[in-house]
């Protein structure tokens, strides 16, 4: 009896060890294999296989219950080799065929020009703690589907990975360019039946991280960026030669633009008047364009449609605004960390904007979907610009580094009923200035002003210098919003505006972290003012007087008392985005100190 005991404990023992290796983690991919063959004719395939531990309920309920495979069968084939669970206990159960359902992807519903596509929804059964999940799929396209076998593969998992195998194979004779990212290890190069293969082989990848303000791209994560073909192509350049570029506009759609700025002179409210029309009049499908074969539809047909993907209507958009003499051209906008060109391909493309030229300004960026307040080439500050026109040496930029900047200054009082009221100076620029909406909506500066400071009534707003880059305002305000009354004491909080730092919501920050930080925009923030109080209160508590200076910039803050009047100053001056996890603790603390109300309250008490 007692070696029956031990046996049995011993087995629950074994059985539970999957889940001891990896503590906190829901699976683990055992073993990944990623496989790109590029074959003689153009053709290509792609291998998939993993092998997943499963550790807890809510992986199998919530996570990897189901394998989702979108192709499009007009042009590939999709071959599910192997899907077996393999229960705690050893027994192998197979998925059976009423587990596999082929649907219309999400994202194509309501979609015509894409209803073919398909996904297939493989639901694996068996599942339990302790079991393991074997996939493996083959999916193969025809040659011209795509320009070329290309890929901007970011390797890591929701879940930890074990052993990845990462592969390319070309024809003997073909091209392969590949650039690899945070990865130290170089593939090995084999020669083999007719084919040149390049394999990498990683062990032991963490999970990717759930932490607020990660890098954008992660740019941060293992990536391979390639491009393979049978002879030397550019695949970026077959992207833009195709004739949607063209932006060309027919007789309806130049009838319709023409209608839209009917009685508008300035080109530049022309320009917003037909972005307006296209995001608001045309549906936005979120098709990806690696589904659509990176080819897109025209002008013609998207208006036709009464919709398109983001390139489709970046393209009608600048069919449009050409037809009433507007210059304007689609363009691709690529992370410059991973641009190289001989890797370049639309696969590396975060987005498409319509760049649009007017005399006596700078090029204006604009999205198809949605309508900014602002210029966007402000957000784009560092990432590389590539313009999309057929049968024209591809040209690329890379946006400057945008000044966001703001600064207040002027003069307020309180009053015993707890109003503060004055006069106030803005100067803002970059990607905080609204000008675009401005220009287009005479009202609209009054309630940007009413809302920078949380609230208040404006008056006698007089407008200084107002363009792309900066914005200056002199206006008298009044608000109740930055004061309030508890037991004879009066807090103050001292301005801050809505659109700058505040707009992060970096409250408070986590102790520590184990990826980097992207913070959304370098900033220049600052505020200089005098506040008179009151007859009958005075100051019980002011903020401290804080200078911190570091890598990423500076903070400042001091209020002194003189009389009945406060001098507040306040300066942030950000100048990195990217923090390092080792010099994390350096900018969190400059950060929590911005934040902190230690230094952003005046504590003051009524006296008789």
């Amino acid at each position: 009896m007692t070696n029956k005991i031990f046996i049995l404990i011993l087995a629950i023992f074994n059985s539970m060890a999957g889940f001891a290796q990896e503590p906190g983690s829901d699976a683990v991919f055992q073993e990944q294999t990623k496989e790109y063959t590029l074959n003689k004719d153009g053709s290509w395939t792609y291998h998939y296989s993993h092998k997943m531990l499963i550790n807890t309920y809510y992986a199998f309920h919530n996570l990897y219950g189901e394998d989702f495979i979108v192709y499009d069968p007009q042009f590939q084939k999709l071959k599910v080799n192997r899907s077996v669970t393999t229960m705690a206990d050893g027994k192998q159960v197979a998925t059976p065929d009423n587990a596999y359902n082929e649907l219309l992807p999400g994202f194509a519903a309501n979609v015509p020009a894409w209803n073919r596509l398909r996904e297939m929804v493989v639901t694996h059964t068996a599942l339990e703690r302790g079991s393991t999940i074997d996939f493996d799929y083959i999916l193969s396209t025809a040659k011209g589907y795509t320009p070329s076998l290309m890929g901007n593969e970011q390797l890591l998992m929701n879940s930890p990975v074990k052993k990845l195998t990462f592969r390319i194979s070309v024809p003997a004779g073909g091209v392969l360019n590949f650039e690899q990212y945070n990865i130290s290890a170089k593939p090995n190069v084999t020669k083999q039946n007719g084919f040149t293969t390049y394999t990498w082989v990683l062990t032991d990848l963490p999970a990717t991280t759930r932490e607020d303000f990660r890098p954008r791209e992660q740019q941060n994560r293992p990536r391979i960026v390639f491009v393979g073909s049978t002879k030397a192509t550019d695949p970026m350049v077959g992207f833009a030669s195709q004739d949607a570029f063209k932006c060309e506009a027919g007789a309806d759609i130049k009838q319709a633009a023409a209608e839209a700025v009917k009685g508008i002179e300035k080109p530049l409210l022309k320009t917003l008047k037909l972005q307006e029309k296209v995001v608001a009049e045309f549906n936005t499908w979120q098709v990806p364009m690696q589904y659509a074969g990176y080819k897109l539809q025209n002008a013609a047909a998207t208006w036709k449609s009464n919709g398109g993907s983001e390139a489709e209507k970046v393209v009608l958009l600048a069919a449009m605004l050409k037809s009433v003499n507007i210059q304007a051209e689609p363009v691709a906008v690529v992370a410059e960390k991973f641009y190289v060109n001989k890797t370049a391909s639309p696969a590396l493309i975060d987005r498409t904007l319509v760049k649009v030229s007017i005399q006596g300004m700078d090029p204006l960026y604009l999205s198809a979907t949605q309508v900014d307040p602002q210029d966007l080439r402000f957000q784009l500050a560092g990432k590389r610009i590539i313009s999309l026109v057929p049968g024209k040496k591809l040209m690329s930029e890379v946006l400057p580094e945008a000044k966001n900047q703001l600064s207040v200054s002027g003069n307020l009082t309180l009053d015993p009923s707890l109003t503060l009221a004055g006069n106030l100076n803005l100067e803002i620029g970059g990607r905080l200035n609204p000008w675009l909406r401005m220009q287009k909506d005479t009202t609209y500066t009054t309630g940007f002003l009413s809302g920078l400071l949380g609230g208040g009534k404006v008056n006698k707003v007089a407008k200084g210098k107002t363009d792309l880059d900066l914005s200056s305002f002199s206006y008298n305000i009044s608000t109740t919003s930055l004061t309030s009354e508890t037991g004879g004491h009066v807090f103050l909080k001292l301005p801050s505006a809505t659109v700058g730092s505040e707009s992060w919501h970096m409250t408070e920050l986590v102790s520590t972290r184990t990826e980097s930080l992207e913070i959304p925009f370098a900033i220049s923030e600052s505020y200089d003012m005098f506040i008179t109080i009151p007859e009958g209160m005075k100051v019980i508590t002011a903020p401290a007087v804080l200078n911190l200076a570091n890598d990423f910039g500076s903070v400042n803050t001091s209020v002194t008392v003189e009389g009945n009047q406060l001098h507040v100053v306040r300066k942030l001056n950000i100048v990195q985005t990217q923090v390092p996890v080792a010099k994390y603790e350096a900018f969190k603390a400059m950060i929590n100190a911005w934040n902190s109300k230690k230094y952003r309250e005046v504590v003051l008490k009524k006296v008789n």
